[in-house]
């Protein structure tokens, strides 16, 4: 099961991800970042096993990150051949961007076709009983494809980015207004990549990340996938965890309608 959040920078997707995993662990299932299955799933592959039983203990995490990253890029090849009309977008969609866009900095696409292996690899290897959960997985990169300070995001391209994505079991979109996503940016300290910039120009990336992210998520819902929306202006945490995990014990992750987790301010 593959489970995508969605949300502006300084939105809450990493902070509620562990809120997440903890309601399927309770539930008897196996929950995993990519970071965290990393290592387990190689050693589902033949490489794996033979670094398990043979490598030093010292050698084990470094060689098995090893076969988690050499297999990807195998699995990356096969998703490209799959999705060649993705490739094609993606790899147009950047041509002629702004300097505002900080596309080297930002590491856009190779980050993206990083993710195609792993989350093909992932997914061969996921057994029934286990959630992958992807705090920046395909939905969200909209924000880095297609916004910047300069750039307000199109429908049309945006749309035609969703049409082209596996689509994921659930797609978490976390919710936060942007004078909100734009405090915790400053509280949790500016990228790096950004600290050059004035506070207009992140003000403005925020408001046109806000508007990539309502496009896909509205054309998300378009395509009928499972999208379950979660409120997040609020300081009180808890109270989002708590509201979060009783909508997911009232969902059946089948094909359904769109739910809304409504928390207080």
């Amino acid at each position: 099961m593959i489970i995508e959040f969605i949300g502006a920078p300084g939105a809450g997707k990493t902070t509620l991800l562990p809120a997440v995993a903890h309601f399927f662990e309770s539930r008897g299932c196996r929950a995993y970042t990519v970071v965290g299955a990393a290592r387990p799933f190689a050693c589902r592959t033949i490489a794996g096993k033979l670094v398990q039983w043979l490598a030093p203990a010292v050698l084990k995490r470094p060689l098995l990150w090893r076969v988690f990253y050499l297999h990807s890029v195998g699995h990356r090849l096969s998703f490209i051949a799959q999705r060649p009309g993705l490739v094609r977008q993606m790899l147009a969609s950047q041509r002629g961007r702004p300097a505002a866009a900080d596309t080297q900095q930002r590491q856009v696409l190779p980050w993206l076709f990083r993710h195609m292996g792993y989350h093909k690899f992932l997914h061969h290897h996921a057994r029934h009983d286990e959630v992958l959960l992807f705090d920046e997985g395909f939905s969200h990169r909209v924000v880095q494809l297609f916004t910047s300070s300069a750039e307000k995001p199109d429908s049309t391209q945006i749309a035609a980015y969703i049409n082209r994505l596996p689509p994921p079991d659930l797609l978490i979109h976390v919710q936060a207004s942007a004078a909100v996503c734009e405090r915790r940016i400053y509280e949790r300290g500016l990228w790096q990549r950004a600290q050059h910039k004035e506070p207009a120009e992140i003000a403005q990336f925020v408001c046109h990340a806000h508007e990539a992210v309502e496009l896909a998520v509205a054309h998300a819902r378009h395509k009928q996938w499972q999208v379950l929306q979660v409120a997040n202006d609020g300081v009180d945490l808890t109270a989002v965890q708590t509201n979060l995990h009783q909508q997911l014990a009232q969902i059946s992750l089948g094909r359904q309608p769109v739910w809304e987790v409504q928390t207080a301010a």
